[in-house]
């Protein structure tokens, strides 16, 4: 690792350096030229730290390999937010959370960075929330099983999988790729062939009124001491590459039409949306009539960016007969349409995905590659044959 200690104004000072290295094809050194500091130091600005994975010229592509640190601390790759770099290295969690109407309320769900909604069978929706900041957190769930989208959806993140089962469309895509780690908290679940191991820590929480599917919990502790106990890699790997790419500061998108209320028709049971406050800045998540509430803050759910993904969903047919419904699939390979909101403006997008292991790109309009407001956001993947659910007012 070459580490170089760099004065600079922001990113547009580092792509700056990076376009004209790649231009010159000159080699990077530790090198500063007096006339760049002096130039430099007219502007007052804060020293950073950059840290450039060791290679013979800086390219647009090694760009990803720069790390920019301030006061001790790197931006997140899920929240483009000052956190500490030991959070930033370690894998995050993905934890599979119960989103019936009866299972609310939810606990935890308002700590998450990024959220996923997606459809399963029966119009029913879950959530995938995924955390980097989780080690103090006792009560996560309720939880539930996964799905095979999910597991792929993890996978692009180099996220740890929490869920408390899976169906039976999620039981090659936990363990028939390499990079899947997870942990199967209902061990009264667990498939024989895969010889699943035992994990011990998760459990039920007395819900008078509620049914026993909606009484699964995990605590951090459970998480760490179980990845702790397998010879899982803690953290990001070298093949590791962050999804998203931040504004340095809040910026409104570009042309965007007024979005001051989202609403994603899902399906006739789930039909949640967003409502833009213009004091915060951000948008409010509503659900089955109400706010979403987190119960272990009684604060309603809100998020910075809202992106919404229009893909292929299908109908999977069960490989075991006590299924008594098909499965959804949702092919997140390939191309598609999608939107981002932000700022109260919503605009269009692209997305593109060629392969399992690869990452989702996201592009605007004009195929520049989608930048976002640091802050947490919310995806919710919609079929692409009906578009018209989704609803901006």
């Amino acid at each position: 690792m070459l580490k170089k200690k760099l004065l600079v104004l922001g990113i547009s000072t580092i792509m700056m350096l990076g376009i004209a290295a790649c231009g010159n094809q000159t080699p990077v050194t530790t090198t500063e030229t007096a006339s760049a500091t002096e130039a430099v130091k007219k502007e007052e600005p804060k020293e950073f730290t950059v840290n450039i994975t060791e290679t013979p010229m800086l390219t647009h592509g090694d760009l990803q390999n720069i790390e920019i640190t301030k006061d001790g601390k790197v931006r997140s790759d899920l929240t483009g937010e000052w956190i500490d770099k030991d959070l930033a290295h370690r894998k995050p969690i993905a934890v599979m959370i119960n989103n019936l109407s009866v299972a609310m309320p939810q606990s935890g769900v308002g700590r998450a960075d990024v959220i996923y909604e997606m459809l399963e069978e029966g119009g029913i929706t879950r959530l995938m929330c995924i955390f980097t900041d989780y080690d103090d957190m006792e009560q996560i769930g309720p939880v539930r099983s996964t799905r095979a989208y999910y597991v792929r959806k993890a996978v692009e993140h180099q996220a740890f999988l929490v869920h408390w089962g899976r169906a039976d469309n999620a039981l090659e895509d936990l363990h028939g790729y390499p990079g899947v780690e997870h942990a199967n908290f209902n061990n009264d679940d667990i498939y024989e062939p895969y010889n699943e191991p035992y994990v011990e820590g998760g459990y039920r929480l007395s819900r008078p009124g509620k049914d026993i599917e909606h009484t699964a919990y995990v605590s951090a502790e459970a998480i760490n001491n179980f990845r702790a106990s397998q010879p899982f890699q803690l953290d990001k790997n070298e093949n590791y590459e962050k999804m998203f790419h931040f504004y340095p500061e809040d910026t409104e998108p570009a042309s965007g039409t007024d979005a001051l209320k989202i609403t994603t028709e899902l399906s006739d049971y789930q039909q949640p949306w967003f409502e833009y406050d213009p004091e915060t800045k951000l948008y409010n998540r509503f659900q089955y009539g109400g706010p979403h509430i987190d119960e272990l803050t009684g604060e309603q759910l809100k998020f910075k960016n809202i992106i919404i993904l229009f893909a292929t969903h299908s109908l999977c047919i069960p490989e075991r007969q006590n299924l008594e419904r098909n499965a959804i699939d949702i092919d997140l390979l390939g191309k598609g349409e999608g939107f981002y909101a932000s700022d109260g403006k919503i605009i269009p997008i692209t997305w593109e995905k060629e392969s399992i292991f690869d990452i989702t790109h996201y592009y605007t309009s004009d195929g520049k590659e989608l930048k976002i407001n640091p802050g947490k956001t919310f995806i919710s993947y919609m079929k692409d044959d009906n578009k018209e659910a989704l609803v901006v007012e």
